[in-house]
């Protein structure tokens, strides 16, 4: 079913706080369709076009769950911290959804697709089948090749409000703009959310300093 254009630009008049959320639950493929078309080709994000709230909740993954961010891979199951003893590829297999002591963990674009509610995506090969973490869908155990999958890059990157320079060094295997060494840690997060350059520590000019205190 198609968005309603009359309908989304009435209730974004209302609220647009409503109008994302009805966008978000009942039309999520159609979220990259709705990107603000300035951020294809600017460098850079301003603060008032990322998604603060969700660089916050992020950082609180980052704070309180650290064995569950793992910038190296898309996503996969975690036995809090330990290894999965299954052999290759073992961190994707869907038979451990629902184990006692399994749980997911994620880099920065997998957890902000994760926690606005997208999935990873099921793929089956001969007598496997595997989850899959790069490519997800609005709702839980769809095949990979489906029409409604999205590659979790190009979900997170909208989800988050930035350009995609600013995605690809966010989402890199080692990032460089980062505190710790290749991990973006708690508190790189929810200064990016306030306005910090996702490439350097540095701050935007005078306009937004007082973002910074």
């Amino acid at each position: 079913m198609s968005v309603d254009d009359r309908f989304i630009r009435a209730l974004t008049e209302i609220s647009p706080d409503l109008a994302e959320q009805f966008m978000r639950e009942f039309h999520r493929t159609e979220i990259l369709e709705s990107r603000p078309p300035e951020l294809e080709d600017e460098p850079v994000s301003t603060v008032e076009q990322r998604n603060s709230d969700l660089f916050f909740e992020i950082a609180d993954v980052l704070d309180f769950y650290p064995h569950l961010y793992n910038q190296q891979t898309w996503g996969g199951f975690d036995s809090h911290g330990e290894p999965i003893q299954h052999g290759a590829g073992a961190e994707r297999d869907v038979m451990l959804v629902g184990v006692k002591g399994c749980s997911t963990t994620a880099c920065l674009a997998g957890w902000a697709a994760a926690l606005s509610g997208w999935h990873p995506t099921v793929w089956t090969n001969g007598d496997t089948t595997t989850l899959h973490w790069d490519v997800v869908a609005p709702t839980s155990l769809i095949p990979s090749d489906h029409y409604s999958t999205e590659m979790v890059s190009d979900i997170a990157r909208t989800l988050l409000g930035i350009t995609d320079s600013e995605a690809e060094e966010l989402f890199s295997g080692m990032p460089s703009g980062c505190s710790d060494e290749h991990r973006w840690t708690a508190d790189d997060l929810r200064a990016i959310g306030k306005g910090r350059s996702v490439f350097t520590d540095e701050w935007p000019g005078e306009d937004f300093g007082s973002l910074t205190t």
